[in-house]
């Protein structure tokens, strides 16, 4: 009888360790889970107040350009200002859904400009509603 005893407590030890070893690595995935969803929520962030100051900058260039070489410089100023926006735009997207760590992949709801755009905005929503405390 004590032979069996000794088998079982040998064997709850082991099960209990093996138990707490995946007890402890689902938590340690959960944890840099969240980690990597907040981080992307902060790059949303600081890629939504870059866009805003590159707007305001792009507005004072334009209006620069038309009060010192005229409307015709500034449309074509303008329109060069707008490619390579948009060029950025798409690199932006290109570099963030690549570079996204692929074990977690499966929670990336962005893969355009407009979808990072989209989830931004619901993310200073909620954020307000946070602040605010109740729906408007």
């Amino acid at each position: 009888m004590e032979d069996a005893n000794l088998i079982l407590l040998i064997a709850g030890f082991f099960v209990g360790y093996l138990l707490k070893g995946f007890l402890s690595f689902k938590a340690a995935w959960t944890a840099t889970a969240i980690l990597v969803e907040k981080v992307s929520i902060q790059a949303l962030k600081l890629l939504g107040t870059t866009v805003y100051k590159v707007a305001f900058l792009d507005q004072i260039y334009r209006e620069a350009i038309q009060m010192s070489k005229g409307k015709e410089n500034a449309k074509l100023k303008s329109n060069e200002l707008d490619y390579e926006f948009d060029k950025w735009k798409k690199e932006t997207m290109k570099v963030f859904v690549e570079n996204y760590p692929p074990d977690y992949k499966w929670q990336l709801e962005i893969t355009d400009w407009q979808s990072a755009m989209n989830s931004l905005t619901d993310i200073y929503k909620e954020e307000k509603l946070k602040k605010d405390g109740e729906p408007q």
